[in-house]
C-alpha cells in the first residue's frame, strides 16, 4: 500500500472528482483521432474505406485496399482553449503547438501466382507514426469559495500523523504546509491539527486561483501487414508501440480576501509531474466488399500494455502573514513506476460507396473504461475498484462523407464520443466536426482538413465539495494538411 500512497501525493496537481491515478486511467486510454487529413476531414469514419495510412491506426484491413505503393506526412496545428466557470466567476486560456499528425510508407507487393488466377490478389506491409492525442493546454480557474480552503483537506489527511512522520510517505502537501506554518498541531496528545482560517467562528471565504498548463501527446509507431482475397474480402494486422509523455505545472494560490482571516494572508502551491514511458499494442481488422457499393469492416484493438511508466514529481509551497513573514518549503524530488493496461477496443464500420461520385461511412465504437487496470495489482487494490466504480463501457459514433468532381474531393464528419463516467460522476461526452477538401493526381496527392473537438468536464479544485467544482470546456480546433506520393 505504500506504493499506492506515494502515487496519490500528486493529487494536488490535478485534482478531480477521483483521484490522480484513475485520472491517468482514463487520460491515457481516450484518443482524439488523428491520422491523415483525408480520414480526418470525414470525421474519422475510415474502418470500411480505407486505402489511407490512417488505416494502420485503426483497422489494418484497410491497409489491403492499396493497389499501389504509397508515402505520405502530415503536419499538423493545434490550438486548445479552455473555459472555466468557477463559484460564477468565468475565465480562460489557450495553448498552441505544431506537432506531426501521421508519417508512413505502404508498399504493395502483387501476388507471383496473380496470373495463374490466384485468389490472393496482392499483399502489403506499411510503417511509419500516427498521432493519437495531444496534451498540450492551459487552464485557469479564479473565484471566490465562500465554503473552504485547501487548508482543511490538508488538516484532514495531517490529523493523526506526528509532525515528524508528515512526508514520510512521501505526502509532500501536508508536510510543506506544516513547514510554512499554514497548518499547526492543536492539541499534541493526539495530533490534532488545525490553520487560522479554521479557527475562525465563521468561515469569511477565500479567492482561489489555479492555473495549469500540460503538455505532452500519445504516439503511435506502427509495422503492419495486410492481404487481399478475391477483391472482396480483406485482411489485416498491426503492431502497434505507444510513446506516452505528460507533463504537467500547476500553481494554486489562495488568498485572503478583504483581510478578513487574522495572521493569514496568502498561500502559494506550485507542483510539477512528468510521466513517460512505452505501451505495445495489438490490431486486427478485416473489410468484406458485400456489394460494389457497399463494405463492412470490423477490427478488435488490444488493451496497450505499459511496462514501468515512470513518473517524476516535486512540489514547493510559500505563504505569507499579516505581520510580514514569509514562508518557503520545497519537498525532495519523488519517483514512482507503474504498469498500466487500457481497455479492449471494438470498432464496426460500414461504407457506402456512390460510384465514382463518392462515399459515405460510419463508425461504430466501444469501449469500457471501467476495464483499464494498474499495476502491480496488490498496491492498487482499491484504485482499480474506484475504476471499475466509477467508469463505464460508452459508445462512439462518427459519420463521415466525401463527393468527388474530376480530381477534386470535398469532405465532411461529425463524431460523437459518449461519456466515460458512470451516472452522476461526471460529463465528459465530446463532439467532432470536420471539413475537407483534396486533390489527386495518378501520382501525388494533397489534402487538408480541420477539425473543432469539443469537451465539457467537471474539474474539482481539491476535494469532492460541490464548493470546488468547476466546469471545464475544452475546445480543440486542428488545421491538418497531408502530402502523399504513388509509385
Amino acid at each position: 500500500m505504500k506504493k499506492l500512497v506515494v502515487l496519490l501525493i500528486i493529487i494536488a496537481a490535478t485534482t478531480t472528482a477521483i483521484a490522480q491515478n484513475e485520472v491517468d486511467a482514463l487520460r491515457f486510454s481516450r484518443y482524439q483521432f488523428g491520422g491523415t487529413a483525408r480520414s480526418v476531414g470525414m470525421g474519422g469514419a475510415y474502418g470500411a474505406v480505407g486505402a489511407d495510412f490512417s488505416s494502420l491506426s485503426t483497422n489494418p484491413a484497410g491497409m489491403a485496399l492499396y493497389q499501389r505503393s504509397e508515402v505520405s506526412f502530415t503536419p499538423s496545428f493545434v490550438s486548445t482553449k479552455v473555459a472555466s466557470t468557477f463559484n460564477g466567476t468565468n475565465s480562460d486560456d489557450s495553448k498552441s503547438n505544431f506537432n506531426i499528425g501521421s508519417i508512413g510508407a505502404v508498399l504493395v507487393m502483387q501476388n507471383q501466382d496473380s496470373r495463374s488466377n490466384s485468389d490472393w490478389k496482392n499483399f502489403q506491409f506499411g510503417f511509419g507514426y500516427n498521432r493519437l492525442a495531444n496534451y498540450n493546454s492551459n487552464y485557469l480557474i479564479t473565484g471566490t469559495n465562500p465554503k473552504s480552503s485547501l487548508l482543511g483537506q490538508y488538516v484532514n489527511w495531517a490529523n493523526g500523523v506526528a509532525p515528524a512522520n508528515l512526508g514520510v510517505d512521501g505526502s509532500f502537501d501536508t508536510q510543506l504546509a506544516y513547514n510554512d506554518s499554514l497548518i499547526y498541531v492543536k492539541n499534541k496528545n493526539s495530533n490534532i491539527y488545525s490553520a487560522d482560517i479554521l479557527d475562525l467562528a465563521t468561515f469569511p471565504g477565500v479567492y482561489q486561483t489555479k492555473s495549469i498548463s500540460t503538455n505532452g501527446y500519445l504516439g503511435e509507431t506502427v509495422f503492419a501487414g495486410s492481404a487481399n482475397y478475391q477483391d472482396r474480402i480483406y485482411f489485416g494486422a498491426s503492431l502497434g508501440v505507444v510513446a506516452l509523455k505528460y507533463e504537467e505545472s500547476a500553481t494554486y494560490t489562495e488568498n485572503d480576501n478583504g483581510n478578513k482571516i487574522p495572521f493569514f494572508n496568502y498561500l502559494n502551491k506550485f507542483d510539477h509531474q512528468i510521466i513517460k514511458g512505452t505501451g505495445i499494442n495489438l490490431k486486427l481488422g478485416v473489410i468484406v466488399r458485400a456489394t460494389d457499393w457497399l463494405r463492412l469492416g470490423a477490427a478488435v484493438h488490444t488493451p496497450t500494455l505499459y511496462s514501468k511508466l515512470n513518473i517524476d514529481y516535486y512540489s514547493t509551497m510559500s505563504a505569507t502573514y499579516d505581520n510580514g513573514f514569509k514562508a518557503d518549503a520545497s519537498s525532495p524530488l519523488g519517483q514512482y513506476t507503474f504498469d498500466m493496461t487500457t481497455p479492449l477496443k471494438f470498432i464496426g464500420s460500414a461504407a457506402f460507396i456512390i460510384g465514382k461520385y463518392g462515399l459515405i461511412s460510419a463508425d461504430y465504437e466501444m469501449v469500457d473504461y471501467s476495464k483499464a487496470r494498474l499495476n502491480p495489482a496488490a498496491d492498487f487494490t482499491n484504485a482499480n475498484q474506484r475504476i471499475q466504480d466509477k467508469y463505464k463501457s460508452t459508445s462512439n459514433i462518427r459519420i463521415g462523407g466525401e463527393y468527388r468532381f474530376g480530381q477534386i474531393s470535398f469532405r465532411g464528419g461529425y463524431g460523437f464520443y459518449g461519456s466515460p463516467y458512470s451516472s452522476g460522476v461526471n460529463n465528459g461526452k465530446a463532439d467532432l466536426v470536420s471539413l475537407g477538401i483534396g486533390y489527386k493526381t495518378q501520382n501525388y496527392f494533397v489534402d487538408f482538413a480541420y477539425t473543432n473537438y469539443s469537451m465539457t468536464e467537471d474539474y474539482y479544485l481539491y476535494g469532492v465539495d460541490a464548493s470546488n467544482k468547476s466546469s471545464l470546456k475544452t475546445t480543440n480546433n486542428t488545421l491538418m494538411a497531408t502530402f502523399g506520393l504513388k509509385f
